[in-house]
């Protein structure tokens, strides 16, 4: 009997460790979570519009990319004919399909699109599809000078079969291009258009660098619109500070200057550490020197 025990407490045992081992393996699987796959909608008035692919999925309330998936997007229709491209997603879990110009007659005539994106499937990542619905729409920036005070106007337009309409409510940010990172154009970052689907914003960047021309690249953008996407309009404009071509800086003594322009004080920092090392180094030397002379000489 007690054999018997035994052997059924061993059998518990093993079936409660492997269940571990299984729900531990479960949680360290980013796979374990569902792929998800996303679709997102770019389009500018310098460059062809393209779709963004994104797979991801979800582990400890944070979501991961997933590299490696390849999808096929369409165009209102998952046939052979409505293919707009195939893209593997890279390390970012990201894909993108630049809209093809075989599509520019079927482009033009339609004032709303469905994409449509599906995978097979790969290891242990079930089939995917995602699909994404957008009004085609555009933005249109002017420039106004009331009183020496430079504003930004944008407009949001959408199209309704042959004709452009403005349409409100739609959250446009107005930023001024930078290396690091675009800078909007006053306190206000995003603006929401009106009735007449516009938004004014003032220009308080005055003293902002630009090129030698005194050039700025000033922009206008929406981001992740449920209807229209991700619209961007770009316009170069002669509102910053010329950037000056000073040589003379580089000819002085300066932090920027040249190898043999170094400034005195900084000259001085460098050589008295160097001194300062060396000295040390030269003293403990011959400290030791002297304790082994000392160690030589017979004790009287």
């Amino acid at each position: 009997m007690k054999q018997l025990q035994n052997k059924l407490r061993i059998v518990i045992l093993s079936v409660i460790l492997i269940l571990g081992i299984k729900a531990i393996s479960f949680a360290q699987d980013p796979t374990a979570s569902p792929v998800l796959l996303d679709l997102k909608y770019y389009v500018s008035d310098q460059q062809v519009p393209y779709v963004i692919v994104k797979t991801k999925t979800k582990k400890e309330r944070k979501f991961l990319p997933v590299k490696g998936i390849p999808v096929s997007v369409f165009l209102n229709d998952e046939s052979n004919a409505s293919l707009l491209g195939k893209v593997v997603t890279n390390e970012k879990g990201e894909g993108k399909v630049v809209i093809p110009a075989s599509f520019k007659s079927t482009w033009d005539s339609s004032s709303a699109f469905t994409f449509k994106a599906t995978s097979e499937p790969v290891g242990k990542t079930a089939a995917l599809s995602g699909e994404l619905t957008i009004k085609k729409a555009r933005l249109v920036l002017d420039t106004l000078n009331e009183d020496g005070v430079r504003s930004i106007r944008v407009t949001a337009l959408e199209k309704n079969g042959s004709e452009w309409m403005p349409v409100k409510d739609v959250e446009v940010k107005i930023m001024v291009k930078r290396l690091l990172g675009d800078l909007p154009i006053s306190e206000t970052e995003s603006y929401t258009t009106d009735s007449t689907g516009q938004v004014v914003g003032e220009f308080k960047r005055d003293s902002l660098p630009g090129d030698i021309k005194g050039n700025l690249i000033l922009l206008a953008r929406t981001e992740d619109n449920d209807l229209y996407g991700n619209l961007l309009v770009e316009k170069t404009l002669n509102w910053g500070k010329p950037l000056q071509d000073n040589n003379d800086a580089y000819n002085s003594r300066s932090l920027w200057g040249t190898r043999y322009k170094t400034p005195l004080w900084l000259l001085g920092i460098a050589y008295s550490i160097i001194i300062g090392v060396w000295g040390v180094i030269i003293f403990l030397v011959a400290q030791i020197f002297k304790i082994k002379k000392l160690g030589i000489e017979p004790i009287s």
